[in-house]
């Protein structure tokens, strides 16, 4: 007698094609991944705990928890006021000087200028250079007796300027040497936005009766939008942590006039040994990006 055997036969389970796909992606991603959280987030974190600690200036070792007493530390420090307070004027400033030219200049690089060749090769070696070799021209520049700046105000009749040496004029002129090595960065954000209009609204703008002006403010800028916002954010985050202009051509000075969070930081935790304090005002840094992006973000999002 034969016995027959019944095989179950299990069906074929098909996984979709995008779970594949997915997992090769994050593979791809990994090392970024582990490179954003070892080099950007984690610091985030110590510099977080740090701020709630209080450390022996001469061991570097923590004392324990102290809680908020950093942060009221700084609220009660004179130069600490100082510093948010040119870090904020810093950030309008850049933002009044560098967008709008930076802006203007992506005008004339995509438009049929002769010398747009030229003009982009200044830019993008302005963006190239050295930030160190930079601040030591610019420093030259603004020299009180050989300047060229200087140089060039009295052959027109005008007096010598003291520029990097006068509370008033100090901070406004690490802001026009920050405007020219940095203001490459927005041209090139401006001219993929500019790149990526189309030439037929334009077209269609022009038979229509409208002017440049016209067409730039109810066709262009409104297209730009997002770009602006991205010029917005990268040229805040560039304020915002400006060091080696100040550390070289004033040193934060004169009379704080241009110390700002980050060289305050530098001072605390460098000079001072007071790495709580400077814990604390890194932490104060990040809040003061986000508070701004969010506000930059909000003032700029689009109507639905």
């Amino acid at each position: 007698m034969t016995i027959g055997v019944r095989h179950r036969v299990r069906p074929v389970v098909r996984r979709p094609a995008w779970e594949g796909s997915s997992r090769a992606g994050w593979l791809l991603v990994m090392p970024l991944l582990v490179g954003l959280g070892l080099f950007q987030f984690y610091p985030i974190v110590v510099a977080g705990w740090q701020s709630l600690q209080s450390f022996n200036p001469f061991t570097g070792a923590s004392r324990g928890y102290v809680g908020l007493a950093n942060y009221s530390a700084l609220l009660d420090d004179p130069q600490f006021v100082a510093a948010l307070r040119n870090t904020v004027l810093y950030i309008v400033l850049t933002l009044v000087v560098e967008i709008p030219l930076a802006l203007g200049l992506a005008q004339l690089i995509n438009s049929r200028l002769p010398a747009r060749g030229l003009l982009r090769i200044m830019v993008i070696a302005g963006l190239a250079a050295s930030e160190t070799v930079a601040v030591l021209v610019w420093n030259q520049l603004y020299d009180p007796t050989h300047g060229l700046f200087n140089s060039a105000l009295r052959m027109v009749g005008l007096g010598a300027q003291p520029f990097l040496t006068s509370p008033s004029q100090a901070l406004l002129a690490i802001v026009v040497m920050s405007a020219w090595k940095n203001v490459g960065l927005a041209v090139l954000i401006f001219l993929a936005g500019l790149q990526n209009v189309p030439p037929e609204l334009h077209e269609a703008a022009s038979l229509d009766g409208a002017g440049p002006v016209r067409r730039f403010r109810a066709i262009t800028l409104p297209l730009l939008r997002r770009y602006v916002l991205v010029a917005l954010f990268v040229s805040t985050i560039s304020g915002t942590r400006i060091f080696t202009p100040v550390n070289l051509m004033t040193q934060g000075g004169p009379d704080d006039a241009t110390t700002n969070l980050t060289y305050y930081a530098y001072q605390q935790a460098f000079q001072y040994s007071s790495h709580g304090v400077a814990a604390a005002t890194t932490v104060c840094m990040l809040v003061l990006v986000c508070v701004v992006a969010l506000i930059q973000g909000v003032a700029l999002r689009e109507k639905t």
